[in-house]
């Protein structure tokens, strides 16, 4: 009997003795949550609830991933405030940019809505011998504009476009034996023709460039403008028209289209 009663206190003892040494398990799961919240909120100091901020240990911000934190946010405010003072300063000089005006006697020439080239002196001898064709063998439409030329019985069409490039504004030729000129300034659109009486020989006038808004020429070292009243050689007659109305008035016509001789020796102009 008292051996019995012995060991019931002695296992009395021992479990008093376990229960001392490994706690309440309802209390040791309450520490270990506890722990762990405590955790949390040092590694997401940013998001802890605001009920506890008051009882958070600043200090403990002094790890890697709060400095991370801090640093992010501190660039990120750098950015927009930058970008702010940057978008400012462009704002405030739009109002303050210097306008640039070209004076009118220094940009370009518009003539007949054609952009007019500057002043351009040269020394081009017109060409000769012309290459003529036969009105059949024009193939142009109607609406073309043509310089018309009547010598006699004789006469011929000088396609306008024919005289676009500097090279080829001055046409020297012979229309039974009578030398004729023709010139042509797509720019001004205007035409003139010009003859001497001296039989069988090319007036052998050259182009001099552009100057004063307009062409002038050469003819035995003579300068003259295309709009001059006076020239060295007289004017002939001439008529500016479309290929369809010259050809339907003169069947027989002859037409230059372009083509011709750059003589070796510019007779025009000599120094």
């Amino acid at each position: 009997m008292n051996k019995s009663n012995d060991q019931s206190e002695l296992d009395e003892e021992l479990n008093e003795e376990e229960s001392r040494t490994l706690g309440d398990p309802q209390e040791n799961s309450d520490s270990s949550s506890e722990a762990q919240q405590q955790d949390d909120k040092k590694l997401s100091p940013l998001f802890a609830d605001e009920a506890e901020d008051d009882d958070y240990d600043y200090e403990d911000l002094d790890d890697e991933e709060s400095r991370a934190v801090w640093y992010f946010a501190a660039f990120f405010i750098i950015v927009i405030c930058t970008g702010v003072i940057i978008l400012a300063a462009t704002v405030a000089q739009d109002g303050k940019k210097i306008q640039i005006r070209i004076p009118e006697n220094m940009g370009p020439t518009i003539i007949n809505g054609k952009r007019a080239p500057a002043d351009t002196p040269m020394v081009l001898p017109g060409l000769i011998s012309p290459t003529i064709h036969k009105a059949e063998a024009a193939n142009l439409s109607d609406s073309e504009r043509i310089i018309g030329v009547t010598v006699g019985n004789n006469h011929r069409a000088y396609l306008a476009n024919a005289f676009d490039s500097f090279g080829s504004k001055v046409v020297n030729d012979l229309i039974e034996e009578v030398p004729i000129t023709v010139t042509y300034c797509d720019i001004h659109e205007r035409a003139r023709v010009f003859t001497s009486t001296l039989q069988g020989e090319y007036l052998n006038m050259g182009l001099g460039g552009w100057k004063d808004k307009e062409m002038f020429f050469y003819y035995e070292s003579n300068e003259f403008k295309h709009s001059a009243e006076e020239t060295p050689v007289p004017d002939y007659p001439y008529i500016v028209t479309t290929w369809g109305e010259w050809k339907e008035a003169h069947p027989q016509t002859e037409i230059y289209m372009g083509g011709g001789v750059i003589p070796k020796e510019n007779k025009a102009f000599s120094e």
